[in-house]
């Protein structure tokens, strides 16, 4: 009778081994290229490995799946590689299609078959077919990253510009001053620099740095945008003394803020602006009480609101080019568009809605454009962590496009290193911005504290 009970609490005991070795995770997301993923069949975690059912993310990313039962094998396809994964079996086969050259990988936790559907690493399937994974703790998100063609320009490299990494306002040489979370940031026609830094106007200018006093002090900044050597902000929201809440744009002066425009922020939201050279301020209009979101110009004297054109939801972010002609990056469906001014004319500049991809060349792809530049025939993209650029021909039509630094990682928080831009992985943010200047490209990289130059 002990035997027995022996026997019993053995069984119990390895059902709750493999019961604590893998279960579901309900609230695990597949983000695929940018877009979610939902299946029927739900991630579950093994030994701390998130595991995916093999078919389902092997058709989201464009592969041929088939199942050989005698074997428990399954064998994934694309137009450059098959890869071989069995049940109970850590290692993984890949064949080169176009070589023919073979490779054995090898996963530490191995695939698995649970409900008739097998299972494997996320990492590991992911990598065989030479895409990315990464996780996002925040989100509770298994982030794949797939179809990347990145040509890299020149030999650009990255140095770090200004800030010592360490989180705090202090002001002295620009490798000596501390940001508290560099944003947004311009470069004005003299050459010096202006940055919202968790709300603080930092200049930079002749090699140090300094803080701009605003007046009034209710007013922070959210973007800092330059018109030859003038300084206009985007503010953050203040409160009056009824609790309602505004924002607004202003001109900076040595008198204070000069405010060019206010309104109510619960009627309307602007995520970018800039103005053109010859002093217009264009704006992302969202109009939340209308529901649309419109290309507009803000009236400098009169704080009037004229919508130009109707434009998608997931336009964030624009840029004026010398000739006042308009760029807007569609950073929900990876696509740029063109405003021609004289025409009153908006099309398609580059990429394609709906189709997130990092791809180089006459036909580029876009994975989440989020921050735009123009300088010397080249618009500049901050496309989530790589920093690209596009020729534009005197058409104003995309001609080609490359990259300029950064390297694609699905890592929400990676460790950047300075040196070869192919090579340095920038830690990716919404709040992260580029300014083209004469002395090359900046970036601000509020994760880390710190300005970094690319030339």
């Amino acid at each position: 009778m002990k035997y027995c009970n022996k026997i019993i609490l053995g069984i119990i005991f390895g059902i709750l081994l493999l019961v604590n070795a893998a279960y579901a995770s309900d609230d695990v997301k597949i983000i695929i290229n940018n877009q979610e993923l939902h299946t029927v069949d739900k991630p579950i975690i093994v030994e701390g490995r998130t595991m995916l059912p093999v078919r389902a993310i092997g058709e989201a990313l464009g592969c041929e799946v088939f199942w050989f039962g005698p074997k428990k094998t399954a064998n994934i396809k694309n137009d450059s590689t098959i890869i071989s994964m069995q049940i109970k079996n850590k290692n993984i086969t890949k064949q080169k299609v176009t070589s023919g050259q073979n490779m054995l990988l090898q996963t530490d936790v191995a695939p698995i078959l649970v409900n008739d559907r097998m299972y494997a690493p996320v990492r590991a399937l992911a990598e065989s077919l030479d895409a990315i994974a990464g996780w996002d703790s925040v989100t509770r998100s298994v982030i794949i990253v797939y179809d990347t063609t990145l040509k890299y320009a020149g030999n650009y490299s990255v140095s770090t510009y200004a800030g010592t990494g360490e989180r705090k306002k202090h002001d002295s040489n620009l490798l000596t001053m501390s940001f508290i979370s560099p944003e947004s940031i311009d470069i004005s026609e003299n050459g010096d620099v202006y940055i919202s830094d968790s709300g603080l106007i930092r200049k930079l200018s002749g090699g140090k740095s300094s803080t701009m006093e605003i007046e009034p002090a209710y007013i922070t900044a959210s973007v800092a945008r330059c018109n030859n050597d003038e300084v206009y902000i985007l503010t953050n929201e203040f409160q009056n003394d009824d609790g309602i809440k505004y924002y607004g744009i202003a001109k900076l002066g040595n008198s204070g803020a000069q405010g060019l425009f206010v309104t109510e922020a619960a009627y309307s939201k602007i995520p970018d602006f800039d103005v053109s050279r010859d002093g217009k301020i264009y704006a992302i209009y969202d109009n939340v009480g209308a529901g649309q979101n419109y290309l507009a110009e803000i009236d400098k004297d009169t704080g009037d609101v004229k919508y130009i054109k109707e434009i998608d939801s997931g336009i964030k972010a624009l840029t004026v080019d010398d000739n006042g002609n308009i760029f807007l990056a569609n950073t929900v469906k990876g696509s740029i568009y063109f405003y021609d001014t004289a025409a009153s004319d908006l099309r398609l500049f580059a990429g394609r809605d709906n189709c997130l991809k990092f791809v180089d060349g006459p036909n580029p792809m876009f994975f989440e454009p989020r921050k735009l530049d123009f300088k010397d025939g080249y618009l500049y993209v901050l496309d989530y962590n790589i920093v690209r650029r596009v020729s534009v021909n005197s058409a104003n039509s995309a001609t080609f496009s490359e990259t300029i630094a950064g390297k694609v990682s699905a890592e929400q928080n990676p460790v950047t290193e300075n040196g070869k831009a192919s090579e340095v992985v920038f830690a990716p943010s919404y709040l992260m911005d580029i300014a083209v200047g004469n002395e090359g490209i900046l970036l601000t990289d509020p994760k880390n504290s710190q300005i970094r130059m690319i030339k």
